[in-house]
């Protein structure tokens, strides 16, 4: 009889365990879905939107959780008629997990995409979608669309140059369409061989427009999803390069070059990182007389 009671008193602690998990998970976040429902003003929503992602950054969430946290996020903002909100955290859902409800997550986001008048991307994710899918869905709305990725997107690669000489700038639509095709066509084809090179090309345009925001979360997921991938180390090295000498945030940039030493320590840019923490931060003047004095040494 007393071995039965410290069984049950044990299930119940397993349970009130889980169930204060639970709470840890959502914590915070239902009164601010209250109020963005009650008012879903700017305001609201972003602070809604940083609270999701805020949560998302948690250590004590595991990867089950952070699934549900996302799934959270997107049904909240679906419900109140907000897709474009929605879309974002639809995004890292797929990118997050591959292969768990996919298709029905891809088809979510297409849905967002229309919904906020993202026509050329949502017209390419339809495509892509159908060429891997093949359900019919979406043809009438691809009419006419290039069906050969590797031929649209070269044409939108060079749409972005084409007025260079005539104006002296980029087409930054055409970069921003680019950009977006990349990623949908690693959105719906994550195992495809050709898509971390999509993502370092798209990581490359991204960089060009000076979107930087943008050119860290591609080069992130390309180090992160795709870390046996050649260009991988490049993209975690030119990731710090950025940091350290066009936006001078040389604490991020230094912990970066000190990444990459401890990650790839026989590349060939080890060199490179290690110059470049030398001299970084210091004026011309001050790395030409580092440069001299170092000559003096080695002599």
């Amino acid at each position: 009889m007393r071995r039965v009671f410290y069984l049950l008193v044990i299930v119940f602690f397993m349970i009130s365990c889980k169930n204060d998990k639970k709470q840890t998970v959502v914590e915070g976040l239902a009164k601010l879905e209250a109020d963005a429902k009650t008012s879903p003003n700017e305001k609201t929503l972003k602070e809604l939107k940083t609270a999701y992602s805020d949560k998302l950054l948690d250590k004590n969430l595991n990867t089950s959780d952070k699934e549900k946290v996302l799934e959270r996020a997107v049904k909240y903002f679906n419900e109140i008629g907000k897709p474009d909100y929605a879309s974002s955290f639809l995004v890292k859902l797929i990118k997050d997990y591959p292969g768990v409800n996919s298709k029905e997550r891809l088809k979510k986001l297409i849905t967002a995409f229309d919904a906020k008048d993202a026509g050329d991307v949502s017209k390419v994710m339809k495509m892509l979608y159908e060429k891997k899918y093949s359900e019919g869905l979406y043809e009438n709305d691809i009419s006419g669309l290039e069906t050969d990725f590797n031929k649209l997107i070269k044409n939108v690669g060079e749409s972005i140059f084409a007025d260079l000489e005539k104006t002296g700038k980029l087409n930054k639509k055409a970069a921003k369409d680019y950009v977006n095709n990349c990623e949908a066509y690693v959105l719906v084809n994550p195992d495809a061989q050709e898509s971390p090179e999509y993502l370092f090309k798209a990581a490359e345009v991204a960089h060009t427009i000076k979107s930087y925001n943008k050119t860290f979360d591609l080069y992130d997921w390309l180090i992160d999803k795709y870390p046996k991938y050649d260009k991988s180390p490049t993209a975690l090295f030119l990731k710090a390069y950025v940091l350290d000498n066009e936006l001078k945030k040389y604490d991020e940039a230094e912990k970066l070059y000190d990444l990459f030493l401890t990650k790839y320590p026989t590349s060939d840019l080890v060199d490179d990182v290690k110059t470049l923490k030398e001299f970084m931060g210091k004026s011309d003047e001050e790395i030409l007389k580092a440069i001299e004095a170092n000559k003096k040494n080695n002599k």
